[in-house]
């Protein structure tokens, strides 16, 4: 394992600013003499207080679950960025994007589409890890405004909004082991961070203690609903206790992690993560909570702004970059392949 680099650096981090609505959302994001680009999302202040070494595995063929209407997507990288990933938890070659133009679907055959209708900005897109139908998100419609907390029982063909009008979470995770359980953060409509218990009929706000800023990517460990990890500039955090109390993972503040995605391996916790280390930024994984890290890729042309794992086939693993480049690890992130 590869400890993190605790040379003194320089970090920058340039926010450039969000503009509510239609207009993209960027954050600028430096190491250095300069790295990156962090799309999202939040030096924006809320408005209000208001609540409401394996072989790689072989990949399935199978369809998916409902019908729903699809249009080819073509150049869909050009004028986007990127929100949301997520695997289809019954067949590992479909995934969804969700971006600031619309809701993404990549077939099985390696095609993309736009699902449904509307084309609305996705913001916090998180799918149901018990229902490859069910979708949740937040962000903006075509017309203006905030979503509020929604959600989709036809993988993404209808929307309806569950909770939270006026108000738009940029970060969202709902638990593996309790899917009623959801953390959000909002950008605007709301302050602080948001819980649900009930799949996202009400909302608390936590005590948030020790928290260091607005958090970039939000996940919760895979076997306990209480206990969630907060992506944030200042480094790494962790809740024991519903987002209550935290604490910073150790070292993090030295290599701040963008986006991140948990899984479960026996009785532990395995954590990847895409890394700001300044002598080598990638993706990483670590066994121990954060604590220390083995470097894993770091050809990722970009930032890595989002990282999913197939549900039901964990060493498959999803990226996508800054530059809405999508990247697919067959053998648990230690090779990589681009894809079209």
């Amino acid at each position: 394992m590869s400890q993190p680099d605790t040379n003194n650096q320089s970090i920058k981090w340039i926010g450039i600013a969000m503009v509510v609505c239609a207009i993209p959302i960027a954050v600028s994001l430096f190491l250095g003499g300069g790295l990156g680009f962090l799309f999202g999302r939040y030096n924006q202040q809320p408005s209000s207080n208001q609540l409401g070494s394996q072989e790689a595995p072989q990949l399935r063929s199978q369809p998916t679950a409902v019908n729903v209407s699809l249009k080819k997507a073509v150049n869909w990288q050009t004028n986007n960025h990127v929100h949301g990933l997520a695997v289809n938890r019954e067949n590992p070659t479909v995934i969804y994007i969700a971006s600031h133009n619309g809701l993404l679907q990549r077939s099985e055959t390696g095609e993309w589409f736009w699902i449904g209708k509307q084309r609305a900005d996705y913001m916090g897109f998180t799918a149901d890890p018990t229902n490859s139908d069910r979708f949740y998100a937040s962000g903006h419609p075509h017309t203006g405004g905030n979503l509020g907390f929604i959600k989709s029982e036809n993988q993404g063909q209808d929307w309806k909004q569950i909770s939270m009008p006026g108000v738009d979470f940029h970060a969202l995770a709902i638990s593996p082991s309790n899917p009623n359980v959801f953390y959000g953060w909002p950008a605007s409509g709301a302050q602080g961070l948001h819980t649900s218990t009930d799949g996202g009929k009400t909302w608390t706000n936590p005590r948030m203690n020790g928290l260091g800023g607005a958090p970039f990517d939000l996940a919760i460990d895979p076997q306990n609903p209480d206990h969630v990890f907060a992506a944030t500039r200042t480094g790494l955090y962790e809740s024991t206790n519903g987002g209550n109390d935290w604490a910073l993972v150790p070292n993090t503040q030295e290599a701040p992690v963008v986006s991140l995605a948990l899984l479960k391996d026996g009785n532990s916790t395995v954590m990847y993560g895409y890394r700001f280390l300044k002598s080598a930024p990638g993706v990483y994984r670590s066994n121990d909570g954060g604590k220390t890290w083995e470097k894993l890729w770091t050809e990722t042309d970009g930032v890595v702004v989002k990282l999913a794992i197939a549900p039901q086939n964990p060493q498959i693993l999803y990226a996508v970059n800054e530059n809405n480049v999508v990247f697919q690890s067959q053998d648990s992130g230690k090779n990589w392949k681009q894809l079209s």
